[in-house]
């Protein structure tokens, strides 16, 4: 998997922000007493629905959000602290006078939805048992935790209420109800350990004390990975999509029940139905499996797939130049309709060349940074030149899907600095309905302004990481 280079991690949402399928109208800023009739058409995370994932409080910024790792002097392991930092977006970018730190053993994936149906976006992460320097003792439990939103942005951390451990890998309404649910993938399954937690679904909605409508369980039937989540046949249910690195040797024998290292459920009214994955999803780096993400990078309100890795040239050499697949979305299923489209280094107007360990295509995101009306697609290649860049590939005019001549490159050395990768989801951090691009490097977050006709804007804005509440490393 990809390590960050930078002092300060976006850990990956299984879903992301779009803006390709709701109209925006109204002002930003409101009206004087405090009122939102003004303000414009919210964007859920796929674009068609009144629930912005962005914006924790309304008031028609979205906040960016991270978790942070810091290390003792000296950057022993043991002394690691973690927090969850956020930085509220305004008119003028990220606001440092308002950011947030919560201070505890905290981790990814970082999950953004409604969970209690009052309109604000939540976040949820997951609260490590342990504290700095600590040993987890046999009987700990990770545990989910939501951050409820409201008008005064993200609330206290509540434990959700679930027994044993319950690790949210994913946010989708996998039923159709309109209420979102939480998925729990499990553990020790892949590892057949006696001890093994199944795998569970928190229907929502959720109470403010974090207990979800209901639980039950779930044989996901997949090996050890990540979870993305999206409609992908378009049905108004979401569908998931596990994948991880298969639990055996090559020259081990799984016996008679071996556990895929992919397994694809369509959700509907009854909950999630086990079906073929997608075709497309060979996407194997030195470390293993990559977890896609999800977008609809071709504005057709059907959510796709974004399947980073591949290009892996020589696993002896461990050269991994790096590509991007997009399986699209389709009535019929992701990979049933419009063929597979696969991006590298070497394609057509793309910048660059495929070099190893270059990992083009490792994490991506589509937002529409132009407002044409048709989302643009951001690719990362974290370790271009050992720094990192990421690519812009601007929409088609006929919004049928990224157009690679038109490509642009940004490079850290561009920048002055030793690392640059963009973050996701993408976010309208100055609310001006263009989508912006964090940055993430080592000085601190650089802020890409999206606007008419060109990218960026204007010149990048640098937040530096001390001002920012996110420390200094040693």
């Amino acid at each position: 998997m990809v390590t960050p280079r930078s002092s300060f991690a976006l850990l990956g949402c299984a879903v992301l922000l779009l803006t390709g399928c709701t109209g925006h109208s109204g002002s930003r800023d409101g009206k004087a007493d405090g009122s939102w009739e003004n303000r414009p058409a919210p964007r859920d995370r796929d674009g068609r629905s009144d629930s912005a994932t962005g914006d924790f409080d309304k008031d028609g910024y979205d906040d960016f959000v991270a978790v942070e790792a810091s290390r003792t002097p000296g950057g022993s392991e043991a002394g690691r602290k973690v927090a969850i930092v956020v930085l509220p977006g305004s008119r003028s970018g990220l606001d440092t006078a308002r950011a947030t730190r919560y201070r505890a053993a905290y981790s990814g994936p970082l999950l953004r939805g409604d969970l209690d149906g009052d309109g604000f976006t939540d976040l949820v992460a997951t609260r490590e048992p342990t504290g700095p320097g600590q040993k987890a003792g046999p009987d700990v439990a990770y545990q989910a935790v939501v951050l409820f939103g409201g008008r005064n942005g993200l609330g206290k951390p509540v434990t959700m209420v679930a027994p044993r451990q319950f690790l949210a890998t994913a946010v989708a309404d996998v039923n159709g109800d309109g209420a979102l649910d939480l998925i729990d993938r499990g553990k020790g399954a892949q590892e057949k350990d006696p001890k093994q937690i199944p795998g569970r679904i928190a229907y929502g909605p959720f109470d403010r004390d974090g207990a979800p409508a209901r639980l039950a369980e779930q044989d996901w039937e997949a090996a050890g990975g990540g979870a993305t989540s999206g409609d992908f046949d378009g049905d108004g249910s979401d569908d998931l999509l596990f994948t991880g690195s298969s639990p055996y040797a090559e020259d081990e024998d799984p016996g008679s029940d071996p556990i895929p290292a992919a397994a694809y459920f369509r959700g509907g009214p009854d909950g999630p139905v086990r079906a073929d994955p997608p075709k497309g999803l060979d996407n194997s780096v030195e470390d293993g499996v990559l977890t896609p993400l999800a977008g609809d990078v071709n504005g057709d309100c059907i959510t796709d797939l974004l399947i980073g890795g591949g290009g892996l040239a020589s696993p002896a050499e461990g050269l991994d130049p790096g590509q991007l697949t997009i399986v699209y979305g389709a009535p019929g299923g992701p990979g049933t309709g419009r063929r597979n489209t696969v991006y590298d280094q070497e394609t057509p107007g793309i910048p660059g060349d495929s070099q190893g360990k270059d990992m083009f295509g490792a994490v991506s995101g589509a937002g529409d940074v132009d407002d044409d009306g048709h989302p643009d697609l951001v690719v990362n290649t974290p370790g271009e030149d050992k720094a990192g860049r990421f690519t812009l590939l601007p929409s088609a005019t006929d919004g049928s899907g990224p157009d690679p001549s038109r490509a642009t490159a940004f490079d850290a050395t561009a920048y002055g600095g030793e690392s640059l990768s963009a973050t996701m989801p993408l976010l309208d951090i100055n609310g001006d309905r263009y989508t912006d691009v964090v940055a993430e490097t080592t000085d601190g977050l650089l802020l890409f302004p999206g606007g008419k006709a060109e990218f960026p804007a204007r010149e990048p804005e640098l937040t530096k990481s001390a001002k920012a509440g996110m420390g200094v490393r040693s």
